[in-house]
């Protein structure tokens, strides 16, 4: 059967510490998704190093999940699970924007079907 993996692209707010935001991805976002049993499996990746062309991020995450249609959760996102909903939220809140520059990260989320 082809899996269904949902990407997340973003960058994160401008002078972040890398490895403050690596340990809050092991310890706060990772149990936040995985506790999901519709997610297969869920990864954040940083992007070491851009050999040829640059993409506009930074940061994204690839998702395997049991149904994009449910992920979608007509509009909700996130299977409209309310963990995972708050635990973005306040991803936004301190990764995602600065309030003192106004900077605010786009996080585009694409769904993909294996071939």
């Amino acid at each position: 059967m082809a899996r269904k993996l949902v990407m997340l692209t973003y960058n994160i707010r401008p002078g972040s510490d890398l490895t403050e935001y690596a340990d809050f991805t092991r310890s706060v976002d990772y149990p936040a998704f995985r506790q999901n049993p519709g997610i297969q499996d869920y990864a954040n990746f940083v992007v070491r190093e851009n050999v040829r062309g640059e993409e506009w991020f930074r940061h994204f995450d690839l998702m395997f999940v049991d149904d994009l249609d449910a992920f979608h959760a007509e509009g909700k996102l996130h299977f409209g699970d309310p963990v995972i909903l708050e635990h973005a939220a306040r991803w936004r809140a301190r990764w995602g924007q600065d309030e003192s520059t106004g900077w605010r990260t786009d996080v585009n989320i694409t769904y993909a079907d294996e071939i």
